[in-house]
């Protein structure tokens, strides 16, 4: 297939807590606040929930223009957008060196990661598709929907391919996973090593794919 020129405009970085994790929601908004308030013009909002509340019911959200923040008792997801001009992986770098950073200050285990990249080719995905997608219906369709997923050592790999020509949307979408059983605490993997190994497969992924 011809490569598609592509840009990634938004990266989003998943961090699953050690089941049972046990630490103070102001004590882990307060450590991120110090190291990332440079990048939110913004407050963080603690979101006042019952004890007995489900552990997945976000306990702080922080929102800017090009951020967002949120954690549970269970996760924490950090996304943001990418300009033009900036380099993805710098980016990516700096933010997950500042989180973990933050996640080892407050005891917190990691077992598993996420990384998701969201990449906005300039080139229509359909017509790039058709000479390798053998289906009548898909050339004459005003929205299409492809994906598939691989187990890459101790990850899953999700490539989507999402068309929708009506509103004028490309985009393809890279989802890795650390996988469940591979509990990264057990393993003695830190969440740093796994979340920079999520990134080296999106690059092979990348070059593979587009």
């Amino acid at each position: 297939m011809k490569s598609p020129n592509v840009n990634i405009y938004k990266v989003q970085m998943a961090y699953f807590f050690r089941e049972k994790s046990e630490f103070r929601a102001f004590g882990l908004i307060s450590s991120l606040y110090n190291q990332l308030n440079d990048f939110f013009k913004t407050e963080p909002q603690s979101i006042p929930i019952p004890d007995d509340a489900p552990e997945d019911v976000p306990r702080c959200v922080w929102n800017d223009v090009n951020t967002s923040l949120t954690f549970s008792k269970i996760r924490l997801d950090f996304t943001f957008n990418i300009p033009s001009k900036s380099n993805w992986q710098d980016k990516f770098a700096a933010f997950n060196e500042k989180i973990m950073s933050v996640i080892d200050e407050c005891d917190i285990m990691i077992d598993r990661v996420g990384l998701v990249a969201e990449i906005m080719p300039s080139d229509n995905l359909q017509d790039l598709l058709k000479k390798y997608i053998q289906i009548e219906k898909f050339n004459n369709a005003k929205a299409a929907n492809i994906s598939w997923v691989e187990n890459i050592e101790s990850y899953n790999v999700w490539t989507y391919f999402l068309i929708n020509e009506s509103k004028d949307e490309n985009k393809i979408v890279f989802d890795i996973n650390s996988l469940p059983e591979c509990k990264l605490s057990e393993l003695g993997v830190s969440g740093r090593e796994s979340m920079n190994e999520c990134a080296e497969k999106l690059k092979g992924k990348m070059l593979n794919v587009l």
